[in-house]
């Protein structure tokens, strides 16, 4: 169940050399995992035209690069890994945006000045590499404009049960990164107190992928 960002040290499974496999198989194949791409798809559907794109914890940042390339005027990554900042500008530069879009080394909860709002704010498998991961959510939350779109570990006890063995893995080989998963309905009220609401979601194996909208 690989995370992508927001745990500050302990996210000592990540670095340079996995940023560049990423940017390899995007220029190569593009989007991957359904829920990356049912992300981008909802994010079309809401209009790009003129659209700010935040992508907290994205790594090289494929989806807002993606939602640029799709018409949103810049997008932006939000990191606390240093190791992703070269591949992701190598990432803008391969696809022609490189002035559209930008790489901020911060933490969204220890620096949340670091990040402005904007119109469109990605999660994509961030929750659950953070200790605080409704608090990650509702500092995204708030922060967005018109909408926020997030997959994390559905909560159920097949998740459950990897996460823990998954935790002792990382102990046994002396990592500090931990993965963590929420109750649904603990995240929804974080968001809910931003004044998003849960517009859809969908649910696979193992991710569940929603989107949050403000307004009515």
């Amino acid at each position: 169940m690989p995370c992508s960002c927001c745990a500050g040290e302990a996210l000592d499974i990540f670095g340079e050399k996995g940023a560049r496999r990423e940017l390899r198989r995007y220029l190569e194949n593009g989007l991957g995992g359904d829920d990356a791409k049912l992300i981008a798809a909802w994010a079309e559907e809401g209009g790009l035209d003129g659209a700010t794109v935040v992508e907290v914890g994205g790594g090289i940042g494929q989806i807002q690069a993606e939602l640029v390339r799709r018409g949103a005027s810049r997008g932006k990554v939000v990191e606390v890994v240093a190791g992703y900042a070269e591949p992701a500008a190598e990432l803008g530069r391969a696809v022609g945006i490189e002035d559209r879009t930008a790489f901020v080394l911060a933490d969204l909860l220890e620096d949340p000045a670091a990040v402005g709002p904007a119109d469109v704010v990605v999660l994509r498998r961030v929750v659950c590499c953070s200790p605080n991961g409704p608090e990650l959510l509702a500092a995204a939350g708030a922060r967005t404009r018109r909408t926020l779109l997030a997959s994390y570990p559905r909560d159920r006890a097949l998740t459950r049960a990897f996460s823990r063995l998954e935790n002792i893995c990382f102990r046994l080989i002396r990592k500090r990164f931990r993965s963590f998963v929420y109750a649904t309905t603990e995240l929804e009220r974080a968001v809910a107190d931003t004044g998003l609401r849960r517009s859809r979601v969908s649910r696979g194996l193992i991710w569940e992928t929603a989107q949050y909208v403000r307004g009515a």
